[in-house]
C-alpha cells in the first residue's frame, strides 16, 4: 500500500525535495524544489522504484503490458520499476526506452528493449513534468510506432501548478492525449506531511515552511 508520508520523507532525506528559496523555470519564486537527479545510489533507486511500482499497481494494474522510459531520466526509472513489479508484485511487464539519436549499426533504430511486435498498452514512466514539453516529445515519438497504445503517465511529484490556460501540466496531458495521468504524490500530500510537527522535525524543515508552501499552493495551484 502506497504510504505518501513515507515518500515525502524519503524525498527529503535523499535531497530530492528541498525547502528554501528557489526560482522555477517559469520565473516563479517557490519555497520547495524537486530534483530527482539526487537519486544516485543503488539503494535510493531501489526505494524509488518500489514507490513507483506501488503506484503502478494502485492506478494501472491490468491496464498495461509495457513501461516506456524516455531518455534520459526515464531509462533507469522504467527498468527499475519493471524489476520491482516482478519481484514484489509478481507482475511481469516488458520495458522500453529510446535513444536520443538513432543507432546506425547493429540492431539500429531508436528503441531499446521491447520493440512492440504486437498491440501493446503502454504507461510512460517520467520523473516530474513542468510544462509537459518532454511528455509531448515522447508522445510524438510513440504515436509513430505501430502497435503502441499509450494508456497512461506516471510521475513522482505533481506540483499541480496553473499554466497559462488555468490547467496544470498533468491535466493538459490527460486531456490532450486522452490518457490517465497519476503521480506518487502531489503538492497537497507535501502540505499534509508538513502539517505534522514530528514530520517537520524529522527533515529539519524551516520553521515557517508549512505556511510558505500553503501560500504558494493557494497562489499558483489548480483548483
Amino acid at each position: 500500500m502506497l504510504n505518501k508520508d513515507e515518500f515525502v520523507h524519503f524525498l527529503a532525506n535523499t535531497g530530492a525535495l528541498r525547502f528554501g528559496d528557489f526560482i522555477t523555470k517559469s520565473g516563479r519564486k517557490t519555497p520547495y524544489f524537486i530534483n530527482t537527479g539526487e537519486f544516485r545510489t543503488g539503494q535510493s533507486l531501489s526505494t524509488l522504484a518500489s514507490f513507483y511500482a506501488d503506484a503502478f499497481v494502485e492506478h494501472f494494474k491490468n491496464k498495461a503490458e509495457n513501461l516506456f522510459g524516455p531518455a534520459y531520466k526515464g531509462i533507469p526509472l522504467c527498468a527499475a520499476t519493471a524489476m520491482k513489479l516482478s519481484d514484489a508484485h509478481n507482475i511481469n511487464l516488458s520495458f522500453t526506452y529510446n535513444r536520443k539519436e538513432a543507432k546506425d549499426h547493429g540492431e539500429g533504430g531508436t528503441l531499446v528493449g521491447y520493440t512492440y511486435k504486437e498491440k501493446t498498452n503502454v504507461v510512460i514512466i517520467e520523473d516530474v513534468i513542468t510544462a509537459g514539453t518532454s511528455v509531448n516529445e515522447t508522445m510524438e515519438t510513440l504515436k509513430c510506432i505501430p502497435n503502441v497504445n499509450v494508456v497512461g503517465l506516471l510521475i513522482s511529484v505533481d506540483r499541480r501548478e496553473r499554466l497559462e490556460n488555468g490547467l496544470s501540466a498533468m491535466q493538459i496531458v490527460s486531456e490532450k492525449y486522452n490518457i490517465e495521468t497519476h503521480s506518487i504524490i502531489n503538492i497537497n500530500d507535501i502540505i499534509e506531511f508538513l502539517t505534522k510537527e514530528e514530520n517537520r522535525k524529522k527533515i529539519n524543515a524551516p520553521e515557517d515552511i508549512l505556511e510558505r508552501v500553503y501560500n504558494y499552493r493557494n497562489e499558483w495551484g489548480v483548483a
